[in-house]
């Protein structure tokens, strides 16, 4: 009895005859020419089990002809070119309808030559970028550390009579021979006591008024009438100023010879300016190894001429550097000119 789908051998009238010689292989689908595909199962003469029957899959048509194994490419399609499919809203129509390629711009030229690229040169590029940047950071961040040129300033003269007021040198005549110091007119301040210059390592009178006790810096210990302005009412004890001699004073010319110096110092500091110098007395130290030296002082205040009386006695003390006395009364205390020659006959070392 021949099947209802084959002949009276048993055959199919389909073109394929499947093969039993290997039912394991897989068996290609060729389409029929009226675009029915023929199911992969194996038909069979006899029905199996309960009327099992052989099943035809219909395979939608296909618009146009069915492309030939010619028309396939084999090369990469680019991502320009894409298949449209089915689509909600283009419908069934549009089914399998190869869209043409869509113009490339320039964006997707650089992403095709970018993809194109081998990936160690794309490191390669990556490395020589970030080499480059690394250079251009150190520059920049470096660059301002260059040393900052010097520009020498023009140097500007100083006003050398407001900034730098010159200092005129202390003229001093020759000493006279000894002449003993005379005791001037004038009213004798009652002495009350001894005035003991520890530093000074000497004592002297102490006078009552008007004189009284005063600071004199730089000296020790200092009596004072009147205002400190000059010309000033001074009595002051201390350490020869200035330098210690290089060489020990030994001998009476010795002494003068720094009583000199320091009757100069005297004449800078304790007197007004353009003071002139005329000796009155010239002697050896009442008591004791020193010498002394007697002065008047002239100069002028307000266009008026002032004369001031002065004395200074250096008294060797066993050190290196002497004791010193100082004395100067203006003409505006003359009454106390009179206490210069006896306060200088008391002085002596301790």
């Amino acid at each position: 009895m021949a099947d209802a789908g084959g002949n009276a051998s048993g055959r199919s009238y389909e073109r394929y005859i499947p093969s039993y010689d290997a039912p394991t292989a897989p068996i290609p689908a060729i389409p029929a020419e009226d675009g029915s595909i023929v199911s992969p199962r194996v038909p069979r003469r006899f029905p199996i089990g309960d009327g099992e029957e052989v099943v035809l899959v219909p395979r939608p048509k296909p618009i146009g002809s069915f492309p030939s194994a010619a028309a396939v490419s084999p090369s990469w399609s680019p991502p320009g070119a894409e298949t449209s499919g089915t689509h909600p809203r283009d419908g069934a129509a549009r089914a399998g309808v190869t869209g043409g390629p869509r113009r490339r711009g320039a964006l997707g030229r650089l992403l095709m030559r970018i993809g194109d690229t081998p990936i160690r040169t794309v490191y390669s590029v990556g490395a020589a970028g970030l080499a480059v940047g690394a250079v251009t950071l150190i520059f920049v961040l470096f660059s301002g550390d260059e040393p900052v040129k010097q520009v020498v300033a023009p140097r500007v003269e100083e006003p050398t009579a407001a900034a730098r007021p010159t200092v005129l040198p202390i003229k001093l005549p020759g000493l006279p021979r000894a002449t003993t110091l005379r005791t001037l007119p004038g009213t004798l301040s009652p002495v009350v006591g001894a005035v003991t210059d520890a530093k000074a390592a000497i004592t002297y009178s102490k006078l009552g008024g008007p004189w009284s006790i005063k600071a004199a810096p730089p000296f020790s210990v200092g009596q004072r009438v009147g205002a400190a302005r000059l010309p000033r009412t001074t009595i002051a004890s201390g350490l020869l100023p200035g330098a210690t001699p290089v060489a020990a004073l030994k001998t009476d010319a010795d002494y003068r010879k720094a009583a000199l110096t320091a009757v100069r110092w005297t004449i800078r500091n304790h007197h007004p300016a353009g003071s002139k110098v005329a000796w009155t007395a010239s002697q050896k130290l009442a008591t004791g190894k020193g010498w002394v030296l007697g002065y008047r002082v002239t100069y002028a205040i307000r266009g008026r001429k002032h004369i001031s009386q002065a004395a200074l006695a250096l008294l060797d003390i066993g050190r290196r550097k002497p004791a010193m006395l100082f004395v100067t009364v203006p003409d505006t205390h003359r009454k106390l000119w009179a206490d210069i020659a006896p306060l200088m006959a008391g002085a002596r070392a301790l």
